[in-house]
């Protein structure tokens, strides 16, 4: 996993505080019991989601390998002995075998080497448990949208910035998902118990939702000079384009719930 989000941790951690209200309840009804489980979360970023599984119950070790998000959540866990925060990356968490009954990626397995990754899964999960990946985000839906995304492209292409994310060519999507993402979990034994997606809005001011792009993960690999030329052409943009500044963004959750068979 690539230690990209050290250039934007800041904006990361004051604007994307953003976690799906029905998230976690989703998982539950489900089957999931975070009560007492011993949870691994991999690509925990500052913490956003260890502080919601703890807070049910879960037993947590958040695996980041940024400085400033470790930083963070160093800080923000002082007091919390059901969080243990660990700078270390997923394909090489350093977590003990077959301990977990859970791990969970949000948000960071298309950041991961995924073989890799799903072998160190493989070595800390415990028989019959849980491989739970998520990700959310704002659909192309919204003209709002498409007009920022124009806007990037053509400043990474003015800038010559090239994506670090660990992408392939995919032959489509099931439920969100590439099919060889599929294939590579089924390869690897994990059983697919569920997969789900779910639609929903957000709204926001026209400075919210230029902060709300500032740490987009297209955004990440931009030079910091060319990172805020990128976000003023947008806000120009769209002030150019729209009278109204409020905009309601369709957004997207996907969720696979993995069962070890191995």
């Amino acid at each position: 996993m690539k230690k990209m989000y050290d250039a934007v941790a800041d904006e990361y951690i004051k604007y994307r505080n953003d976690l799906p209200e029905m998230l976690l309840p989703g998982l539950e009804t489900r089957g999931i019991d975070f009560s007492g489980a011993k949870v691994a979360d991999f690509g925990a970023g500052p913490g956003f989601l260890s502080e919601q599984l703890s807070a049910r119950g879960a037993i947590v070790d958040a695996v980041e390998p940024s400085g400033e998000f470790y930083s963070h959540a160093v800080e923000m866990f002082k007091d919390n002995n059901k969080v243990n925060f660990n700078l270390s990356y997923g394909e090489k968490s350093g977590l003990p075998v077959k301990t977990f009954d859970i791990v969970i990626s949000l948000r960071s397995w298309d950041w991961f080497d995924r073989r890799e990754v799903l072998e160190e899964v493989q070595r800390i999960l415990k028989p019959d448990g849980y491989l739970i990946i998520a990700d959310f985000g704002f659909t192309d839906s919204s003209e709002t949208v498409k007009e920022s995304v124009k806007v990037i492209r053509k400043c990474a292409k003015k800038y010559k910035v090239k994506s670090k994310i660990h992408k392939q060519e995919t032959d489509g999507l099931i439920t969100g998902f590439p099919l060889e993402w599929i294939e590579e979990w089924q390869e690897y034994r994990f059983d697919i118990q569920d997969l789900y997606k779910r639609s929903y809005k957000m709204e926001f001011t026209h400075e919210g939702w230029i902060d709300h792009l500032s740490p987009l993960s297209s955004l990440v690999p931009f030079k910091p000079k060319h990172r805020r030329k990128t976000l003023k052409k947008i806000s120009e943009h769209l002030k150019d384009k729209y009278e109204d500044d409020v905009y309601r963004i369709g957004h997207e959750m996907n969720v696979a719930i993995l069962r070890n068979r191995s």
